[in-house]
């Protein structure tokens, strides 16, 4: 079944064709749906080759949800995921996609009540073969809700990426602050990124701040670090795992965190 997935709030970039994909997806999907209990805790696993999945989440007063998501070499996942926080919530997610694989991500968080808000740290690695479309959004409706998506990332060979940042200020949302930042390293001049930033704003009392840093390693310090006894493919593979360790080391879950870092290859 073709079905457009991943289309963001606004159609500003139908010219790039950037307003969602056309995609054969499966006809079922794994449902999840969760409720997490005012004042409440609650940390999310979610590292499986599922093909499709799609998650709701309710985050009453006060209560507090965070959500680790990886993705393995080799996976093809189709996921969306629809987070609403009430007053004093707040979402945080974590997600890591590590080398090759065909990915496809919907994250649309509506920050609903009054001091809610919503943290994204995002990482990925990915190598020739490697498909990231990504969208991730920031709904803000309460007053004095809050909104940061931070990414890195590093594409090398002929990997495809393209995230689509949304942050939407809309009307009631006075004192909203909402941020958006990627940093993006090619090692390859192979490799396609496209990164979107968004803002849309219908409330004057607002902050708004996005922005992108796309490029390569510095020359100088490629023969710097050569000169030093370090060959260029020690160099990207050393790069590469400095972005994700950045994101890995944000993860509340201890255990998960030490176990990735420890590992000679993520």
């Amino acid at each position: 079944m073709q079905q457009i997935i991943n289309k963001p709030l606004a159609s500003t970039f139908g010219w790039l064709h950037m307003n969602g994909t056309l995609l054969e997806v499966p006809e079922e999907k794994e449902q999840q749906s969760l409720v997490i209990p005012s004042g409440e805790k609650k940390l999310l696993i979610l590292d499986n080759d599922t093909a499709a999945e799609a998650l709701t989440a309710e985050v009453e007063e006060g209560a507090l949800l965070q959500l680790i998501q990886i993705s393995r070499p080799g996976s093809r996942q189709i996921r969306d995921i629809r987070v609403r926080c009430q007053k004093d919530a707040r979402f945080e997610w974590y997600r890591l996609v590590l080398k090759s694989g065909e990915i496809y991500d919907n994250l649309s968080v509506t920050l609903e009540g009054n001091g809610s808000s919503f943290q994204a740290e995002i990482g990925y690695d990915l190598i020739s073969g490697s498909h990231l479309d990504m969208n991730c959004e920031a709904i803000h409706l309460g007053k004095n809700t809050v909104s940061d998506i931070h990414s890195l990332g590093v594409l090398n060979g002929d990997a495809f990426k393209l995230l689509r940042g949304t942050i939407d200020l809309r009307r009631g949302c006075q004192g909203a602050k909402g941020k958006e930042f990627e940093d993006v390293l090619l090692l390859s001049d192979q490799a396609h990124n496209q990164s979107i930033p968004v803002i849309l704003c219908a409330e004057e009392d607002v902050e708004g701040d996005h922005g992108a840093t796309i490029g390569q390693i510095p020359e100088e310090v490629i023969f710097y670090l050569t000169s030093r006894g370090i060959s260029e493919e020690a160099i990207y593979s050393l790069m590469a795992r400095s972005k994700l360790e950045a994101v890995i080391r944000t993860l509340p879950d201890e255990e998960l965190k030490n176990s990735l870092l420890e590992r000679e290859s993520l």
